[in-house]
């Protein structure tokens, strides 16, 4: 796994989880930019993933357990999709805000899943 990646990542996502949370404070409605911004976090997050089968593989595995690794990713995984879902639903502002926490708690737990591989001694 790469230190860098994992940590960019959870900044990314909490910045624009934060963002996406003011907006939803704002009353701002659904809109492409919050779509935008949860696609983009499934993407890193399925980079995650990738990179996550190939370190093993080459080497590199969690100084942690693995597979409460896997079971926090797997779970980062399903929360964008069912964020937006959720906010699709509810076209308001709590729609919005509901993506914006799903980001957050997807940006800590994309921190936890650092601490899994490199910090955590099984």
């Amino acid at each position: 796994m790469i230190s860098w990646l994992m940590l960019t990542q959870a900044i990314v996502v909490a910045v624009l989880g934060g963002a996406v949370s003011i907006a939803g404070l704002a009353r701002v409605r659904m809109n492409d930019l919050v779509l935008a911004a949860s696609a983009l976090t499934l993407v890193t997050l399925v980079v995650q993933v990738v990179a996550s089968i190939v370190a093993p593989l080459a080497g590199a595995g969690p100084t942690g357990d693995l597979l409460e690794y896997w079971v926090y990713l797997v779970s980062a995984l399903l929360i964008p999709p069912a964020a937006t879902v959720w906010a699709f639903a509810d076209k308001g502002r709590w729609g919005v805000l509901v993506v914006g926490v799903g980001l957050l708690a997807v940006a800590v737990m994309v921190y936890r899943m650092h601490q899994i591989w490199f910090v955590q001694v099984a």
